[in-house]
Protein backbone atom coordinates (compact mmCIF):
# COMPACT_ATOMS: atom_id res chain seq x y z
CA UNK A 1 0.00 0.00 0.00
CA UNK A 2 1.16 3.62 -1.08
CA UNK A 3 0.67 6.48 1.27
CA UNK A 4 -0.08 9.29 -0.20
CA UNK A 5 -1.32 12.99 1.02
CA UNK A 6 -2.99 15.88 -0.47
CA UNK A 7 -2.21 19.51 0.21
CA UNK A 8 -5.35 22.05 0.30
CA UNK A 9 -5.05 25.59 -0.16
CA UNK A 10 -5.55 27.60 3.06
CA UNK A 11 -9.19 29.20 3.29
CA UNK A 12 -9.69 32.84 3.37
CA UNK A 13 -12.02 34.00 5.42
CA UNK A 14 -13.47 37.17 5.47
CA UNK A 15 -12.72 39.51 8.47
CA UNK A 16 -16.01 41.14 9.27
CA UNK A 17 -15.63 45.17 9.82
CA UNK A 18 -16.90 46.20 13.23
CA UNK A 19 -17.08 50.40 13.62
CA UNK A 20 -15.30 51.79 16.41
CA UNK A 21 -16.00 55.57 17.74
CA UNK A 22 -14.56 58.43 19.23
CA UNK A 23 -17.83 60.24 20.37
CA UNK A 24 -15.87 63.43 21.22
CA UNK A 25 -14.88 63.64 17.62
CA UNK A 26 -17.65 61.84 15.74
CA UNK A 27 -20.53 64.16 17.29
CA UNK A 28 -19.63 68.05 17.30
CA UNK A 29 -21.58 69.07 19.93
CA UNK A 30 -25.01 67.67 21.94
CA UNK A 31 -22.86 64.57 23.00
CA UNK A 32 -22.98 63.72 27.16
CA UNK A 33 -20.54 61.21 28.28
CA UNK A 34 -21.67 61.87 31.96
CA UNK A 35 -24.92 60.48 30.90
CA UNK A 36 -25.03 58.98 27.68
CA UNK A 37 -27.67 56.53 28.23
CA UNK A 38 -31.32 55.46 29.51
CA UNK A 39 -29.76 52.19 31.16
CA UNK A 40 -26.37 50.23 32.67
CA UNK A 41 -24.58 48.53 30.19
CA UNK A 42 -25.82 44.77 30.57
CA UNK A 43 -29.11 45.67 31.41
CA UNK A 44 -32.46 46.20 28.96
CA UNK A 45 -35.00 49.34 29.15
CA UNK A 46 -38.41 49.53 27.76
CA UNK A 47 -39.03 53.06 27.14
CA UNK A 48 -42.58 53.88 26.74
CA UNK A 49 -44.09 57.16 24.55
CA UNK A 50 -47.31 58.70 24.29
CA UNK A 51 -48.71 61.46 22.06
CA UNK A 52 -51.03 64.20 23.74
CA UNK A 53 -53.90 65.93 22.23
CA UNK A 54 -54.82 68.37 25.20
CA UNK A 55 -52.78 70.07 28.04
CA UNK A 56 -48.95 71.23 28.11
CA UNK A 57 -45.50 70.61 27.56
CA UNK A 58 -42.62 72.40 28.90
CA UNK A 59 -45.39 74.84 29.62
CA UNK A 60 -46.35 75.01 26.08
CA UNK A 61 -49.97 74.69 24.89
CA UNK A 62 -50.52 71.50 22.67
CA UNK A 63 -51.93 72.97 19.69
CA UNK A 64 -53.65 70.15 17.98
CA UNK A 65 -53.67 66.27 18.30
CA UNK A 66 -52.02 63.56 16.17
CA UNK A 67 -54.13 62.64 13.24
CA UNK A 68 -53.62 58.49 12.24
CA UNK A 69 -50.93 58.95 9.42
CA UNK A 70 -48.74 61.15 11.65
CA UNK A 71 -49.56 58.64 14.31
CA UNK A 72 -47.72 56.03 12.12
CA UNK A 73 -45.04 57.79 10.86
CA UNK A 74 -44.16 58.10 14.51
CA UNK A 75 -44.56 55.05 15.02
CA UNK A 76 -42.29 54.21 12.15
CA UNK A 77 -39.44 56.53 13.36
CA UNK A 78 -39.50 54.95 17.04
CA UNK A 79 -39.17 51.01 15.34
CA UNK A 80 -36.34 52.25 13.19
CA UNK A 81 -34.68 53.19 16.64
CA UNK A 82 -35.86 49.92 18.61
CA UNK A 83 -34.58 47.34 15.74
CA UNK A 84 -31.39 49.22 15.81
CA UNK A 85 -30.70 48.42 19.39
CA UNK A 86 -31.03 45.03 21.88
CA UNK A 87 -31.26 46.42 25.31
CA UNK A 88 -33.45 49.03 24.50
CA UNK A 89 -37.05 48.37 23.30
CA UNK A 90 -40.05 51.62 22.57
CA UNK A 91 -43.59 50.57 23.81
CA UNK A 92 -46.59 53.02 22.90
CA UNK A 93 -49.04 53.46 25.60
CA UNK A 94 -52.27 55.58 26.94
CA UNK A 95 -51.78 58.63 28.42
CA UNK A 96 -53.05 57.23 31.85
CA UNK A 97 -49.80 54.62 31.77
CA UNK A 98 -46.24 55.66 33.06
CA UNK A 99 -44.81 57.38 30.31
CA UNK A 100 -41.17 57.86 29.65
CA UNK A 101 -41.44 60.29 26.49
CA UNK A 102 -44.58 62.80 26.09
CA UNK A 103 -45.23 64.08 22.16
CA UNK A 104 -47.47 66.48 20.85
CA UNK A 105 -47.79 69.53 18.38
CA UNK A 106 -46.36 72.86 19.94
CA UNK A 107 -45.93 75.83 19.21
CA UNK A 108 -41.83 75.67 18.58
CA UNK A 109 -40.38 79.51 18.73
CA UNK A 110 -37.10 78.88 17.52
CA UNK A 111 -36.86 79.35 13.51
CA UNK A 112 -34.70 77.10 12.92
CA UNK A 113 -35.84 73.68 14.09
CA UNK A 114 -39.14 71.49 13.36
CA UNK A 115 -39.25 69.73 16.33
CA UNK A 116 -37.57 70.08 19.93
CA UNK A 117 -36.51 67.39 22.09
CA UNK A 118 -36.07 67.82 26.14
CA UNK A 119 -34.34 64.47 28.40
CA UNK A 120 -33.97 64.71 31.77
CA UNK A 121 -31.27 62.53 32.94
CA UNK A 122 -31.57 62.22 37.71
CA UNK A 123 -28.71 59.35 38.68
CA UNK A 124 -26.97 59.12 35.76
CA UNK A 125 -29.46 57.44 33.58
CA UNK A 126 -31.93 59.29 31.45
CA UNK A 127 -35.50 59.51 31.78
CA UNK A 128 -38.45 61.81 31.57
CA UNK A 129 -37.99 62.85 28.00
CA UNK A 130 -40.22 65.25 25.66
CA UNK A 131 -40.72 65.57 22.16
CA UNK A 132 -42.44 68.68 20.60
CA UNK A 133 -43.52 69.31 16.83
CA UNK A 134 -43.94 72.95 15.03
CA UNK A 135 -47.63 72.41 14.74
CA UNK A 136 -47.57 74.93 11.20
CA UNK A 137 -44.51 73.25 9.66
CA UNK A 138 -44.85 72.83 6.23
CA UNK A 139 -42.03 70.53 6.38
CA UNK A 140 -43.16 67.92 8.68
CA UNK A 141 -46.23 67.53 6.09
CA UNK A 142 -44.13 64.90 4.22
CA UNK A 143 -43.53 61.41 5.10
CA UNK A 144 -40.32 61.63 4.70
CA UNK A 145 -39.42 64.82 6.54
CA UNK A 146 -41.39 63.98 9.55
CA UNK A 147 -39.58 60.91 10.29
CA UNK A 148 -36.51 62.96 9.46
CA UNK A 149 -36.87 65.09 12.17
CA UNK A 150 -38.72 62.37 14.66
CA UNK A 151 -36.14 59.68 13.93
CA UNK A 152 -32.78 62.79 14.81
CA UNK A 153 -34.97 64.14 17.90
CA UNK A 154 -35.27 59.95 19.12
CA UNK A 155 -31.39 59.47 18.70
CA UNK A 156 -30.87 62.73 20.78
CA UNK A 157 -33.45 61.67 23.53
CA UNK A 158 -31.69 58.25 23.38
CA UNK A 159 -27.77 59.95 23.50
CA UNK A 160 -27.01 60.83 20.46
CA UNK A 161 -24.99 64.01 19.24
CA UNK A 162 -25.04 66.06 16.28
CA UNK A 163 -22.94 65.25 13.40
CA UNK A 164 -21.56 67.70 10.91
CA UNK A 165 -22.94 66.79 7.22
CA UNK A 166 -19.74 64.49 5.32
CA UNK A 167 -20.01 62.81 2.05
CA UNK A 168 -18.06 60.10 4.02
CA UNK A 169 -21.61 59.38 6.44
CA UNK A 170 -24.98 59.02 6.36
CA UNK A 171 -26.53 59.75 9.19
CA UNK A 172 -30.45 60.94 10.40
CA UNK A 173 -27.85 62.94 13.03
CA UNK A 174 -26.45 64.86 10.64
CA UNK A 175 -27.39 68.86 11.07
CA UNK A 176 -28.27 70.33 8.97
CA UNK A 177 -30.54 67.33 7.91
CA UNK A 178 -29.46 66.01 4.74
CA UNK A 179 -31.05 63.73 2.23
CA UNK A 180 -32.08 61.14 1.82
CA UNK A 181 -34.68 61.59 4.75
CA UNK A 182 -37.08 59.13 6.60
CA UNK A 183 -34.54 56.50 6.37
CA UNK A 184 -36.18 52.58 7.53
CA UNK A 185 -34.57 50.96 8.68
CA UNK A 186 -31.94 52.85 9.79
CA UNK A 187 -28.45 52.98 8.09
CA UNK A 188 -25.96 51.30 9.39
CA UNK A 189 -23.03 53.66 10.06
CA UNK A 190 -26.76 55.10 12.80
CA UNK A 191 -26.84 51.59 14.12
CA UNK A 192 -23.11 50.81 14.34
CA UNK A 193 -23.23 54.19 16.43
CA UNK A 194 -25.71 54.02 19.10
CA UNK A 195 -24.74 50.48 19.73
CA UNK A 196 -21.66 51.76 20.38
CA UNK A 197 -22.63 54.32 22.82
CA UNK A 198 -25.20 51.32 24.54
CA UNK A 199 -21.75 48.95 24.85
CA UNK A 200 -23.34 46.60 22.52
CA UNK A 201 -21.57 44.91 18.97
CA UNK A 202 -21.26 47.33 16.37
CA UNK A 203 -20.35 44.09 14.23
CA UNK A 204 -23.52 44.35 11.77
CA UNK A 205 -23.35 40.19 11.88
CA UNK A 206 -25.26 41.17 15.48
CA UNK A 207 -27.28 43.55 14.34
CA UNK A 208 -31.43 43.02 13.85
CA UNK A 209 -32.65 40.87 10.50
CA UNK A 210 -34.56 43.98 9.72
CA UNK A 211 -31.65 45.93 9.71
CA UNK A 212 -29.66 43.52 7.94
CA UNK A 213 -31.41 43.19 4.81
CA UNK A 214 -32.18 46.62 4.28
CA UNK A 215 -27.76 46.62 4.43
CA UNK A 216 -28.20 44.46 2.08
CA UNK A 217 -30.77 45.66 0.15
CA UNK A 218 -28.84 48.66 0.16
CA UNK A 219 -25.32 47.16 -1.03
CA UNK A 220 -27.23 45.66 -3.70
CA UNK A 221 -28.62 48.85 -5.02
CA UNK A 222 -25.11 50.50 -4.62
CA UNK A 223 -23.74 47.60 -6.57
CA UNK A 224 -26.48 47.63 -9.16
CA UNK A 225 -26.47 51.40 -9.48
CA UNK A 226 -22.59 50.96 -10.01
CA UNK A 227 -23.06 48.22 -12.72
CA UNK A 228 -25.79 50.19 -14.45
CA UNK A 229 -23.30 52.92 -14.60
CA UNK A 230 -20.13 51.37 -15.73
CA UNK A 231 -22.73 49.88 -18.24
CA UNK A 232 -23.75 52.81 -19.73
CA UNK A 233 -20.03 54.39 -19.97
CA UNK A 234 -19.14 51.13 -21.54
CA UNK A 235 -22.33 51.88 -23.95
CA UNK A 236 -21.36 55.35 -24.77
CA UNK A 237 -17.83 54.31 -25.48
CA UNK A 238 -18.63 51.64 -27.58
CA UNK A 239 -21.19 54.22 -29.24
CA UNK A 240 -18.45 56.68 -29.86
CA UNK A 241 -15.80 54.12 -30.99
CA UNK A 242 -18.39 53.14 -33.86
CA UNK A 243 -19.23 56.48 -34.38
CA UNK A 244 -15.34 57.59 -34.58
CA UNK A 245 -14.67 54.22 -36.85
CA UNK A 246 -17.48 55.15 -39.13
CA UNK A 247 -16.44 58.44 -39.61
CA UNK A 248 -13.01 57.47 -40.36
CA UNK A 249 -14.33 54.67 -42.76
CA UNK A 250 -16.81 57.06 -44.45
CA UNK A 251 -13.71 59.62 -44.34
CA UNK A 252 -11.43 57.11 -46.74
CA UNK A 253 -14.67 56.19 -48.90
CA UNK A 254 -14.86 59.67 -49.28
CA UNK A 255 -11.14 60.29 -49.96
CA UNK A 256 -11.65 57.02 -52.32
CA UNK A 257 -14.48 58.59 -54.24
CA UNK A 258 -12.68 62.14 -55.08
CA UNK A 259 -9.02 60.20 -56.26
CA UNK A 260 -11.31 57.83 -58.35
CA UNK A 261 -13.24 60.79 -59.59
CA UNK A 262 -10.42 63.11 -60.07
CA UNK A 263 -8.48 60.04 -61.84
CA UNK A 264 -11.75 59.57 -63.65
CA UNK A 265 -11.46 63.00 -64.88
CA UNK A 266 -8.01 63.18 -65.89
CA UNK A 267 -8.67 60.12 -68.19
CA UNK A 268 -11.53 61.90 -70.23
CA UNK A 269 -9.42 65.01 -70.28
CA UNK A 270 -6.51 63.12 -71.32
CA UNK A 271 -8.88 60.87 -73.77
CA UNK A 272 -10.34 64.39 -75.36
CA UNK A 273 -6.74 66.25 -75.70
CA UNK A 274 -5.32 62.93 -77.77
CA UNK A 275 -8.44 62.69 -80.09
CA UNK A 276 -8.01 66.52 -80.18
CA UNK A 277 -4.86 66.23 -81.49
CA UNK A 278 -5.62 63.42 -83.83
CA UNK A 279 -8.67 65.50 -85.23
CA UNK A 280 -6.47 68.22 -85.62
CA UNK A 281 -3.82 66.08 -87.50
CA UNK A 282 -5.60 64.77 -89.52
CA UNK A 283 -7.09 67.80 -90.57
CA UNK A 284 -3.63 69.13 -91.15
CA UNK A 285 -2.85 66.34 -92.96
CA UNK A 286 -6.12 67.13 -94.97
CA UNK A 287 -5.49 70.12 -95.50
CA UNK A 288 -1.57 69.26 -96.83
CA UNK A 289 -3.30 67.05 -99.04
CA UNK A 290 -5.56 69.50 -100.72
CA UNK A 291 -3.42 72.28 -100.74
CA UNK A 292 -3.15 73.76 -104.33
CA UNK A 293 0.82 74.32 -105.32
CA UNK A 294 2.37 76.06 -108.34
CA UNK A 295 5.42 74.59 -110.77
CA UNK A 296 6.91 76.18 -113.50
CA UNK A 297 7.63 74.14 -116.56
CA UNK A 298 10.16 75.08 -119.59
CA UNK A 299 10.92 73.60 -122.88
CA UNK A 300 13.08 75.28 -124.80
CA UNK A 301 12.71 78.91 -124.72
CA UNK A 302 9.02 78.13 -123.40
CA UNK A 303 7.96 78.60 -119.99
CA UNK A 304 4.77 77.81 -118.30
CA UNK A 305 3.36 77.62 -114.94
CA UNK A 306 1.28 74.55 -114.00
CA UNK A 307 -1.06 75.30 -110.30
CA UNK A 308 -2.51 72.04 -109.01
CA UNK A 309 -2.67 69.37 -105.97
CA UNK A 310 -0.04 67.57 -107.40
CA UNK A 311 1.43 70.06 -110.19
CA UNK A 312 3.35 68.02 -112.96
CA UNK A 313 4.85 69.49 -116.81
CA UNK A 314 2.77 68.84 -119.37
CA UNK A 315 4.50 66.48 -122.03
CA UNK A 316 7.67 67.74 -123.35
CA UNK A 317 8.38 70.09 -120.81
CA UNK A 318 10.54 70.09 -117.73
CA UNK A 319 10.17 71.29 -114.15
CA UNK A 320 12.15 74.07 -114.08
Amino acid sequence: MVASSVIFPPRVIAVESCREFNFKETFDFGYNAEFPTWNAPGTKRVITWATMDSGEINGKKIQRSFGSHTQDWLREAFKSWDDALDSISFKEVSLSEDIDIKIGWTQVLQLDYESLFNVKAPNGLRSNATLEFKHQSTFLIFKENFIQAAQSDIGHILGMGYITPSSEVISVMEWPFQAPYGQVPLGEYDVALIRAIYSESTCPSTFNQVIQAGIKDKQEAELKARQEAEAKVATELKARQEAEAKAAADKVAAEKIITDAESEAAKIIADAESEAAKIIADAKAKAAATKKTTITCIKGKLTKKVTAVNPKCPKGYKKK
